[in-house]
């Protein structure tokens, strides 16, 4: 038994919100890899009125961003702890010369 819309067979058109052509993907896509102007765009689709399927991906997405953000701010932070240290140790040889 085959299951179908009840709008498909009334001849409806297909009003689906989760559907976009790959070309809007594209330029989404395009304008979210902008260094600053990208965040702002991505939060202007997270947190816009209107409900589609880049608005859940623009929150996906901004989570995905801040996750590896905090990572590398902190190897960024241990990388610096630990290069200020053997930088220290490194001066405190060279006055020992």
């Amino acid at each position: 038994m085959m299951k179908t819309d009840s709008h498909k067979k009334t001849g409806q058109a297909d009003t689906n919100p989760y559907r976009m052509p790959p070309r809007r993907w594209f330029l989404t896509f395009m304008c979210m890899n902008i260094p600053i102007a990208g965040w702002i765009y991505l939060l202007c689709l997270a947190f816009g009125k209107k409900e589609n399927q880049l608005r859940d991906f623009a929150k996906a997405y901004l989570v995905y961003k801040l996750v590896f953000l905090a990572a590398a701010l902190v190897i960024l932070g241990i990388l610096v702890y630990v290069g200020l240290d053997l930088a220290d140790k490194l001066l405190a040889y060279m006055e020992m010369l």
